[in-house]
């Protein structure tokens, strides 16, 4: 694995183990609970799953989008979560992202990683290598509010 990979890879593999501990014990309403200034548990959750898909693309390997993905797109709002949308399939299809994203990294070389994204990203990142670095952020950040949201839930913190 690249050197610049390691701390990605790091990241997303944190994210993958700390998922369970924030939502394995949410009841219906706990999905539901809202921060009035940001997104219910389902949208984060469902947000997380779908941004892994992305970034799959980004490494070479392109799944086809689950049905329910697009609900969860960035500007996307609750109300476009489809209601019968099974959140034990949505946490199953986040973690069955992880061990193709664990052989990718030891696949891509520095060509891949400094290929052109497209588009220029928040931090800055206008590559492939930057894109992925970004989104492990972007992922951690959701995975906080998922932790604000645990405890408006009335559940423990985990730190």
């Amino acid at each position: 694995m690249l050197p610049e990979l390691l701390a990605i890879a790091h990241g997303f593999a944190t994210g993958d183990r700390f998922l369970n501990s924030l939502v394995g014990d949410f009841s219906a309403a706990d999905w539901q609970v809202r921060d009035p200034a940001g997104h219910s548990p389902r949208w984060l959750v469902g947000h997380l799953a779908a941004t892994r898909s992305r970034v799959l693309a980004l490494t070479g390997l392109a799944l086809e989008p689950a049905p329910w993905e697009k609900a969860f797109a960035r500007g996307t709002a609750a109300a476009e979560i489809p209601e019968d949308l099974d959140m034990a399939e949505v946490v199953r299809a986040f973690h069955a992202t992880q061990p193709l994203l664990a052989a990718r990294w030891d696949i891509l070389g520095a060509a891949e990683l400094a290929a052109p994204l497209g588009r220029t990203l928040p931090n800055g990142s206008d590559t492939v290598g930057g894109a992925l670095e970004f989104l492990a952020w972007h992922e951690a950040y959701h995975l906080g509010q998922l932790g604000l949201m645990r405890r408006l839930a009335g559940k423990p913190g985990l730190a």
